[in-house]
């Protein structure tokens, strides 16, 4: 590649890239140490769940009223917010993820105004001050918020110290490398990640081994569905006789409850 390219093109291609996947790993970071602890569990398991509940003699909520508890529950943004819950939750999570978008563009200005507008920050410009510290006020704003927000209980499987400052600082120092690059780096750049995207989202998203698996699993998941709703169909005013050939009848549902 340095015999047929330009060394320093081709250097500033590979930082550019790399400062960009480190970045990208800093901000995963900070989102998986903030999700809900069940957001994986919450996704499977309603089948069973149904039929468990049919043969306990419990009655389902409607529809309203599972909305009005997610509403107790969870509590609205602003008060997540203002009072973070003990435990991560939905709201929490969306209070980070927003904070983490809003830092990266604040940091994103923050290097462009440093790097190419230096001298009028050495000569105490009015404008150049002010622009400085509306942004600097909502840096601090979006770390303090993300620090109020609990974290995850789980031991995921990439953890760092110094949470959350350490990936925020990381994300810092690497947008404002990035920013530093030549202009015709990141015309190469964004050429490069159109061509990315464009064989990602046109082949290799519909065509990977992880969307089959899904895939396998949604079908699997429907098939459980139609299994059980012969056995959620009967009347509930069953004796214990009927209740009891029932079972026999769906043994593979009873043997997974």
């Amino acid at each position: 590649m340095a015999f047929l390219f330009d060394l320093k093109a081709l250097v500033d291609m590979m930082s550019i890239g790399t400062l960009l996947a480190y970045s990208l790993v800093a901000v995963c970071v900070l989102i998986l140490r903030y999700q809900p602890d069940g957001t994986m569990e919450g996704h499977v398991g309603k089948g069973e769940r149904d039929y468990l509940s049919y043969e306990e003699g419990e009655s389902d909520l409607t529809e309203s009223e599972s909305h009005l508890n997610m509403l107790k529950g969870g509590g609205s943004a602003l008060q997540t917010v203002l009072e973070p819950p003990a435990s991560p939750s939905e709201n929490s999570s969306s209070v980070v993820n927003m904070s983490i978008g809003v830092l990266v563009m604040v940091v994103c200005v923050i290097s462009y105004l440093t790097t190419y507008h230096i001298y009028a920050i050495f000569y105490l410009e009015v404008w150049i001050l002010v622009l400085l510290s509306v942004c600097l006020l909502i840096f601090t704003g979006c770390v303090l918020m993300v620090c109020r927000q609990p974290q995850t209980s789980k031991k995921v499987s990439f953890m760092v110290p110094l949470l959350p400052y350490l990936p925020i600082l990381s994300i810092f120092v690497n947008i404002y490398l990035m920013v530093q690059l030549s202009g015709d780096t990141w015309i190469r750049f964004s050429v490069w990640m159109a061509i990315g995207f464009l064989i990602y989202f046109g082949y290799g998203m519909w065509h990977s081994e992880e969307r089959q698996r899904q895939l396998q699993k949604a079908q699997k998941s429907s098939d459980k569905q139609e299994n059980l709703k012969p056995c959620r169909d009967k009347p509930a005013d069953m004796n214990a006789e009927e209740k009891e050939q029932e079972r026999f009848i769906c043994p593979d549902k009873t043997s997974q409850c």
